[in-house]
């Protein structure tokens, strides 16, 4: 009585053709690069605002009055004048228009959300209280490779 798992003259073949197929199986997992869950996804529509690196916007005026990064899904507005500050992320819902949800002056009390829409090259965004109302925007602001100091206000 023989208790190999693949006894005889086949086994030896059954035993290469599974140790073929665990080869290729090991070839697609997360270890070399790969996902493991086979065809790469294309990205959904309407994340391409979404950068994976660090975004700059500024305002078209003098590039002082309001200025943005976008990083991923976080996302940080500026404005001179009236100063304010707001800091939040990506809601992850994709569409034409990125909704993110933060705080205002890095109060977490003082909740708000700001809105994203790209119009060709140019990026528009508004920025609401929690109540809704609209505290800047819509404003387009243009892609700049660095920001300079944030004007001051009423100077």
């Amino acid at each position: 009585m023989n208790l190999a798992p693949f006894p005889g003259r086949r086994g030896g073949l059954r035993r290469a053709l599974v140790a073929s197929l665990c080869v290729l199986l090991v070839a697609c997992g997360p270890g070399v690069g790969g996902s493991g869950t086979g065809a790469v996804a294309e990205p959904l529509p309407g994340t391409a605002l979404v950068p994976s690196g660090l975004a700059r916007y500024a305002d078209t005026l003098d590039g002082r009055q309001v200025q943005l990064l976008l990083e991923g899904s976080r996302l940080d507005v500026q404005a001179a004048c009236p100063r304010q500050r707001f800091s939040g992320f990506w809601d992850g819902q994709p569409g034409t228009t990125l909704r993110y949800e933060g705080s205002l002056d890095g109060e977490p009390l003082r909740r708000a959300s700001a809105e994203l829409q790209l119009d060709g090259g140019t990026l528009v965004v508004t920025l609401r209280d929690a109540a809704g109302t609209v505290l800047l925007g819509p404003l387009p602001l243009a892609a700049v490779s660095a920001q300079a100091p944030l004007a001051r206000c009423g100077g």
